[in-house]
């Protein structure tokens, strides 16, 4: 009998710990970007995961690019982007991919620093229907060649 009680606890607990634990504010994962060195032209990719326990994810994500090079200091901004609707499901994880051009005319572009190679950061947080703002996220170190 104590071999079948502890085979039906560690059943439970599986169950239990395999349960969506998705939150009311939006959880936001920075899963990664495509490369951590950019000669121009290049494309950068960045990569990020949500979950939401309402699925109510359809509003804004701001990008915020920061420079580290002090010659540089006019690269860092934040950009905004409305999430189109795409009638998620209560407890929805959604996957985001952000494309930017680098050293390119095209839209949506970065811009390159004029007097130096810069060393730029990027940080990720949305908010969802309800108001609700994520935790913000953070790239790594990127390194943007002037060339």
């Amino acid at each position: 009998m104590k071999k079948l009680s502890a085979a039906v606890l560690l059943v439970l607990a599986f169950v239990t710990c395999s349960k969506d634990t998705y939150n009311t504010k939006p959880t936001l994962k920075f899963e990664g970007v495509n490369a951590t060195v950019f000669p121009q032209p290049s494309v950068v990719e960045f990569r990020l995961t949500c979950t939401d326990k309402e699925g109510d994810v359809v509003d804004t994500i701001w990008v915020q690019r920061i420079s580290k090079v002090a010659n540089c200091a006019s690269l860092s901004r934040v950009d905004s982007f409305l999430i189109p609707n795409f009638d998620p499901p209560k407890n929805v994880k959604a996957d985001f991919v952000f494309t930017y051009n680098y050293g390119n005319v095209n839209p949506p572009n970065l811009a390159a620093c004029s007097l130096a190679d810069d060393t730029s950061y990027f940080r990720f947080w949305m908010s969802d229907k309800a108001n609700h703002t994520s935790d913000t996220v953070q790239s790594p170190d990127l390194v943007f060649l002037k060339q």
